[in-house]
């Protein structure tokens, strides 16, 4: 009996203490950006912040995090926005916004499972203020035709044939990230002249980046005007990342996640470091692409973990969760959210209606796996959503 009494005392502390440390916000949609004024004091001194979020496909956490995001935005000035989404996708977005109506440059930028209309006024906030947009995945996340055109804006000083072959790139990655992605999706093996097809794909167009390469890095030794350097780097840096898409698409799940995860860390200390050295940034991602110390058995560490330790002293780390409801898959499946344990991440925040927790507890990965972390060594705040629900979708596609 003493045992049980000490281990319910404890859970009854661990409620206690959060009800001490919390603070409890309205709904999400009565919650406005100046209920986040409290972040003012906590990232006073950090330029780069991490919003995660445990699971995709979540209404409430898109309402959320834009709403954090503005805050930081109009009041704490975070200039750039990196999404978890295509670099060339998100940047030729971004460039090309003022020619796209909300929707469309919503729908241009990030993977589907995020053209969402409670993303709307984010979007809308990126193409009315200098808030920017950049991306950090080396998946395509659009459109084959969004990058050309972004390219395509340069032409005075990028040939055509520079031009055609970019398209050609474009086009022939597209191509075979979705039917390759069909074979992966089903778990099923891709055929060998198809795979024949796609190696002979792969060798041309290596050949051509290769060239693409030695031009743009001609562009940059040759021009003055820095902004046309800026953009021709930006050029090289996704040509790059098409390059390590064909190269690495193919391997099974557990490799691909590890290659991926490593190419998203290079874009986004590239991003911090090169591109924006002295801007503030906020990273939208998947609470497992965030936590900065966590490693799995088969030896899988995120990007917030092997970021380096210039941008993990520069970062505040905040990861989003959930209690109850239903949302959908990446693949537009509904599903429910199991109830959590009793000592799970959840339950401790639950029982005081709080949205702060520091303490060691399991948490439900996607309202459904319970995974057992340190909060306090991967997140630096948590912030709960007690009910969620599914987002209501501008489209839906096959590239996420």
């Amino acid at each position: 009996m003493g045992i049980f009494s000490k281990g319910k005392e404890r859970y009854l502390n661990s409620v206690e203490w959060l009800s001490k440390n919390s603070i409890h916000l309205s709904e999400p949609a009565e919650c406005t950006p100046q209920e986040f004024e409290f972040l003012r004091h906590i990232v006073k001194d950090k330029r780069i912040v991490w919003l995660g979020e445990n699971g995709h496909n979540i209404r409430e956490h898109n309402m959320m995090k834009s709403k954090i995001i503005e805050f930081l935005h109009k009041e704490m000035n975070f200039t750039v926005l990196t999404f978890e989404s295509g670099l060339a996708e998100c940047y030729s977005a971004n460039e090309l916004k003022k020619e796209f109506t909300d929707e469309a440059f919503l729908k241009n930028a990030v993977y589907s499972l995020w053209a969402t209309k409670e993303n709307m006024p984010l979007f809308q906030l990126m193409k009315k203020s200098d808030l920017s947009l950049i991306g950090i995945d080396s998946n395509p996340s659009s459109n084959p035709d969004l990058f050309v055109k972004f390219v395509q804006q340069l032409s005075p000083v990028v040939s055509e044939d520079v031009i055609e072959k970019i398209e050609y790139i474009e086009a022939g990655v597209y191509k075979w990230y979705y039917q390759l992605g069909q074979y992966k999706a089903k778990r099923k093996k891709v055929p060998a002249e198809m795979l024949r097809e796609f190696a002979t794909f792969k060798e041309k167009a290596s050949a051509v980046i290769a060239d693409l390469e030695a031009i743009h890095k001609e562009y940059i030794f040759d021009h003055e005007n820095q902004e046309l350097v800026r953009q021709f780097k930006i050029i090289l840096r996704c040509l790059q990342n098409r390059l390590y898409f064909i190269n690495h698409f193919h391997n099974n799940y557990r490799t691909y996640r590890k290659v991926r995860e490593k190419r998203m860390k290079e874009n986004l200390e590239w991003v911090c470091q090169e591109l924006y050295p002295d801007e503030k940034i906020i990273i939208w991602a998947h609470n497992l692409h965030i936590f900065k110390q966590y490693k799995t058995f088969t030896g899988f560490e995120p990007l917030g973990a092997i970021v380096s330790n210039e941008i993990k002293e520069q970062s505040y780390y905040l990861g989003l969760f959930m209690y109850e409801g239903e949302i959908h898959t990446d693949t537009g499946q509904p599903y429910k959210i199991e109830k959590p344990p009793k000592k799970s991440l959840e339950d401790y925040m639950h029982q005081v209606q709080s949205k702060w927790i520091f303490t060691k507890t399991i948490f439900l990965e996607s309202g459904t796996m319970p995974t057992l972390f340190v909060p306090r060594d991967q997140l630096d705040g948590a912030l709960l959503v007690e009910s969620v629900s599914p987002p209501e979708y501008l489209k839906r596609n096959k590239n996420k």
